[in-house]
């Protein structure tokens, strides 16, 4: 706290100092330089003539000296100061008038003309030597501009007689608000040049330490501190070049003094609002939000009546900002010293900087007022100590996160080298694991293509036939049975005993795939060969609803709902005759290029879901030469694939339907061959979705 109050005191002492002292001083509308060296500049301050609402004549109004009821401390505005009694009113206008006192061999001379209130003339010895905006005495006749320029003096004169003309109808306060600076040319220009290019610099270290910012918000967006004291540069390097030597003006002259003075106003308040969202992103434990949404809608209230309102409204309530700003500066110390308590991050630094540019800021808002007269605005330099100071800072910061993170990444180094053989390790277990797992399943696979039988002996025992099985997984869900049925029967007649034998092929789709369908395809082939080759069943209607309730009972003692689609025909080759039926499964014969469909049941084997009465119906073909008939599983039709769309789909039962019509006069092993093919078209990059089970035999 003693540091604070110790830059509280040395500031304001800075503030006051006033090193003209020593110098001549204007006494009663004259300055007497005839014994000085001009080693150093004079400012002109002291008591001028003035003449309220009068332009006096420049070429002919010579008084040696002025009367006491015509003089006016400069400088000053209208507005704080009596003449005759009388307060004066701002927007007004009026002469001041000053006779300079010099030697004929007087180096030449020139005057700084700051930023005068808010359009004027200057005369020196009658001629015009320099001139901003447009004079007049009503607001219609007045065109207010504001820039500060050099006017360079009459030489070899034994007085210079100076008078200033000055409206003002658009400003709060009207007259001569800064004094003019007298002094060498060389010097004067020198001076002039000075202040721009530190300006211009000073606006350069701004918009690179903005760039600076915003590259880290670019790169880390969570980072808003690094957002809000980029935008809070921008808007202060730009009052920057709107004020002082208002350099800006100096570049573009044909700027409208409202546009400019208007964006002037909304760099002070967008500043002041960037500054608090800044140091509450940096410390939100110690700087309370209310604090920030009040000052936002201060500056959103007092930017508003900047845009709507005329100059002469909005300029009154410049006086709110400046007691937000020491009322938030003082604050700001207050965070910034719980912080330091709290032991945040760089919050010394911090301290120190913002402490020099509170300091700045206060003497500025002392400068903008009148009440302190000195060199000018300190702001800026008070704002590029706080940017590095903060740059310092935010480096102490990301050199203690990245330290962290060297410590941490050897840290995870040392813990991702554990688990690393920890995982060789598990892997090892885990590949030892899964090949005992697959050597298992491989010969469960031998084991149920034992059951199965092999393709080819099958299909021998038809003229023309194929199986095509492909499996999902190692072991399928689908399967298929053959066995062939010797009957003793009688004729119509009941005299002659007659031998029939039936060939009996069934393919069926188990519930699910891979070991759980297997499973099922053990126990479906195992009680087909009880129903058919033990008690000589041939009937498929028969077969089915055997093996429907010989599955349930089974599968429900083990409280197991799950079951199977089967398509099932029994052969009599010597009557020509198939007999057919089918629990979900259908199926299909083509016959003169014309593909008949013979539907299953609506319900399949197993499955206690189905509360009605199950009933297999028995259908009679008698095939002819040449005929082919299908049996297969849902496996083909479902496959996913993308051909030529955006979204996946099945291959579908109509186009599946369309390609055995295309391929049906071909043999068999070329059928085979063909369902192959247009499988792996569609299926493309996909997985295979399921078993695939076809049988397909030529009668």
């Amino acid at each position: 706290m003693r540091i604070i109050i110790l830059f509280v005191v040395f500031g304001g002492l800075y503030a006051c100092k006033n090193d003209n002292q020593k110098l001549p001083r204007i006494q009663k509308g004259v300055l007497d330089l005839r014994n000085y060296d001009f080693q150093k500049n004079i400012t002109l301050e002291g008591e001028w003539g003035f003449y309220p609402e009068l332009f006096v004549e420049p070429a002919t109004f010579f008084p040696k000296e002025f009367e006491n009821s015509h003089l006016l401390q400069v400088p000053g505005v209208w507005g704080n100061q009596k003449l005759l009694g009388k307060k004066l009113l701002n927007e007004n206008f009026a002469s001041y008038a000053l006779n300079i006192l010099t030697k004929r061999d007087a180096p030449n001379l020139s005057l700084k003309i700051p930023s005068l209130g808010t359009a004027y003339t200057l005369y020196a010895n009658g001629k015009v030597i320099s001139k901003s905006g447009t004079i007049g005495k009503n607001s219609s006749e007045t065109t207010p501009h504001i820039i500060p320029l050099v006017g360079h003096l009459p030489h070899s004169v034994d007085t210079l007689h100076l008078i200033l003309h000055i409206s003002n109808f658009h400003h709060k306060d009207g007259g001569f608000w800064f004094p003019m600076l007298l002094g060498k040319s060389q010097e004067i220009e020198s001076y002039r040049n000075r202040n721009i290019a530190i300006q211009l610099l000073l606006a350069g270290c701004f918009l690179i330490m903005s760039f600076y910012h915003f590259g880290i918000f670019a790169l880390r967006k969570k980072d808003l501190s690094a957002l809000y004291f980029s935008l809070a540069s921008i808007f202060l390097g730009l009052r920057l070049i709107l004020t002082d030597e208002r350099y800006l003006l100096h570049l573009f002259p044909q700027l409208s003094w409202f546009f400019t003075f208007r964006i002037e106003y909304l760099t002070v308040y967008g500043s002041l609002s960037m500054y608090v969202l800044f140091f509450q992103s940096v410390y939100p434990n110690e700087f309370n939000k209310r604090v920030v949404w009040v000052t936002q809608v201060i500056c959103i209230v007092l930017g508003i009546t900047v845009l709507i309102t005329p100059t002469t409204v909005f300029t009154h309530f410049m006086i709110f900002a400046h007691i937000a700003i020491v009322l938030l500066g003082f604050y700001a110390w207050y965070v910034l010293m719980n912080a330091i308590q709290n032991k945040r991050e760089a919050s010394w630094v911090f301290l120190v900087g913002f402490s020099v540019f509170f300091i700045t800021i206060m003497h500025d808002i002392l400068y903008d007022s009148g009440l302190v007269n000195s060199a000018g605005y300190l702001n800026a330099y008070g704002l590029l100590f706080f940017i590095f100071s903060q740059s310092f800072a935010l480096s102490v910061k990301y050199t203690q996160s990245f330290l962290s993170t060297e410590s941490l990444s050897r840290t995870l180094e040392i813990k991702v080298l554990e688990r690393t053989q920890v995982l060789e390790e598990q892997k090892k277990v885990i590949q030892k694991k899964n090949d005992n797992i697959k050597s298992s399943i491989n010969y469960a696979s031998r084991i149920q293509q034992a059951i199965l039988g092999d393709a080819k002996s099958i299909t021998s025992n038809f003229k023309d036939s194929f199986i095509l099985l492909r499996p999902k997984d190692i072991v399928s869900g689908d399967f298929y049975w053959y066995t062939e049925v010797k009957r003793t029967g009688v004729n119509a007649l009941g005299e002659d005993h007659k031998t029939l034998f039936f060939k009996v092929l069934a393919v069926a789709d188990c519930t699910g795939h891979g070991i759980p369908g297997a499973f099922m395809t053990v126990l479906g082939s195992t009680l087909l060969d009880e129903i058919i080759n033990e008690n000589r069943i041939t009937s498929p209607s028969k077969t089915l609803d055997l093996l429907d309730k010989k599955l349930m009972m089974k599968l429900q003692k083990q409280g197991v709902n799950d079951g199977m689609d089967i398509g099932l025909i029994i052969v009599d080759e010597e009557n020509k005759k198939i007999s057919f039926s089918g629990a979900h499964n259908p199926l299909f014969f083509i016959r003169n290029n014309e593909l008949t469909e013979i539907k299953g049941a609506s319900f399949p084997i197993g499955s206690t879901q189905y509360k009605t009465k199950k009933k297999f119906e028995n259908h009679v073909i008698n095939f002819e030469a040449g005929d082919m008939f299908y049996l297969f599983s849902d496996g083909y039709q479902d496959q996913q694939g993308q051909e030529n769309e955006e979204t996946p789909r099945k291959y579908y039962k109509k186009n599946f339907r369309q390609l055995l019509l295309n391929i049906h006069k071909l043999s068999c092993e070329e059928q085979h061959k063909a369902l192959l093919a247009e499988f792996e078209r569609w299926k493309g990059e996909f997985v295979q979705t399921d078993d695939i089970l076809i049988v397909g035999m030529r009668f």
